[in-house]
């Protein structure tokens, strides 16, 4: 057990030191092959207490992982493989348009009742959260900064471009 936890800050000491700035998280890759992606930002520190990882974040709260389960761990660019999902099999498919937005993005079969929307840069920071009803519905983009965006709805997140 001593190995793996010497082998694993061996291993996060080496990729600290080759970090370059491009990298926003800390990525656990679990043995059933999940992986969790932390942006640095939100991180205080990280320790190994008991055959463990500890993630202390900024806001107080933590994160335990045991050692045995962690396949890999590095530091990686925000994930952004994420596609357009149906909410479900019956429900009618959500739609973010137009895509690029210059001022205003679309909801289109947005769910019943009020649900959260939020708008993330590519490096994970959230730059608006905001509450829509159901139907179809506009959002203001117009003070967003050019770039690529991700828009997050009840689980759903979708990719958008700002110009």
């Amino acid at each position: 057990m001593k190995q793996k936890l010497l082998l694993a800050l061996l291993i996060l000491v080496a990729g600290m030191n080759s970090l370059e700035a491009d990298a926003q998280n800390l990525v656990i890759k679990t043995i059933d092959g999940k992986e969790a992606a932390k942006p640095l930002s939100t991180l205080k520190n990280m320790t190994f207490p008991g055959g463990k990882l500890l993630l202390t974040y900024t806001s107080g709260s933590t994160d335990s992982y045991s050692l045995t389960n962690i396949s890999k761990l590095f530091f990686g660019d925000a994930i952004t493989g994420i596609d357009d999902q149906p909410l479900s099999e019956t429900a009618g498919e959500l739609s973010v348009y137009p895509n690029p937005a210059e001022n205003v993005i679309n909801l289109k079969n947005a769910p019943e009742g009020i649900s959260t929307v939020k708008i993330y840069r590519m490096e994970g920071v959230m730059v608006l959260n905001k509450e829509v009803s159901a139907g179809s519905l506009s959002i203001d983009v117009s003070n967003l900064a050019k770039g690529f965006y991700l828009l997050t709805l009840n689980g759903q997140a979708f990719k958008f471009i700002k110009l």
